[in-house]
């Protein structure tokens, strides 16, 4: 019964991808001709992390729009890549890729083998299978093909990636990582925009680095990496509580965090409206 309930999910991104890539989507032209920057060159490109996860998770009703996009290529010539977009803003990050900023559209490139758990060889492999081994959350574990031929299949690699969706739960899939701050700023974010629940070694890590971080700083990067001022010092403040108290009953259960006013995006119904 899961098996089929994943495959249904893996066809519904597909088909949202296809979409999501051709000239007549719903988003921007500019957009469109970004990617076919991308899709001149030789080698795979897959889209990778939260923008696959809101393309899933998006429907008819709301306004999630994917506006950063995380793409790992299976070639080296990323310069060559970043050379073909002249007229843009970019900028250059120390673990070999390139951030691009297509008017409101950020676009953040690197090769496949330069991916930091590899590089720091905390996965092994560095192919694209491997890739959802690497990442931080389980709702980041998933890459798919961003263009394929006429008639054949996206290649879809993941891990816990869906079992997540259907379980509605957040949890670790790799501990390592190089910013912890920033690890409990998006797991915090996710949990409260689909109102999903956090799991208990998710919950643990959090309550670690969360008592070593001032709540203020906490926030800052909250504001700074969403753009956004929703969220208050006392909300933050009350996720945390809510963990602590969920794991002083129980270290096992997954935590549910106090419900805000902001409506959860979560609306499996719509789906095939998208």
């Amino acid at each position: 019964m899961v098996d089929s309930k994943i495959q249904k999910l893996e066809n519904e991104l597909r088909a949202r991808v296809s979409r999501f890539v051709s000239d007549n989507s719903k988003w921007c032209s500019y957009r469109y001709k970004a990617l076919q920057k991308i899709r001149e060159f030789k080698g795979k490109a897959f889209l990778c992390g939260g923008a696959v996860r809101d393309i899933l998770l998006s429907d008819s009703r709301n306004n999630i729009i994917p506006r950063d996009l995380d793409i790992i290529l299976g070639y080296s010539e990323i310069k060559n890549v970043a050379d073909s977009f002249s007229d843009c803003t970019k900028r250059w990050n120390c673990y070999g890729g390139v951030s691009i900023q297509v008017k409101d559209w950020s676009i953040d490139m690197w090769p496949l083998d330069k991916t930091w758990a590899f590089k720091n060889n905390y996965v092994e492999g560095k192919g694209f299978s491997d890739f959802p081994k690497t990442t931080f959350l389980n709702i980041e574990a998933v890459a798919i093909q961003l263009f394929c031929s006429k008639g054949k299949k996206r290649e879809i690699y993941s891990k816990g990636f869906f079992e997540a969706i259907l379980d509605r739960t957040i949890e670790i899939n790799l501990k390592e990582n190089p910013n912890p701050p920033m690890c409990i700023v998006r797991s915090l974010s996710v949990a409260k925009k689909f109102k999903f629940a956090i799991g208990p070694n998710l919950a643990r890590y959090i309550k670690h680095y969360a008592n070593q971080i001032e709540l203020e700083e906490l926030l800052e990067l909250y504001q700074v990496r969403y753009r956004s001022i929703h969220l208050s010092v006392n909300e933050l403040y009350s996720c945390i509580k809510a963990i602590e108290e969920q794991l002083r009953i129980s270290d096992r259960e997954p935590v549910q965090l106090p419900v805000s006013d902001n409506k959860s995006y979560f609306q499996p119904d719509l789906w095939v409206k998208w």
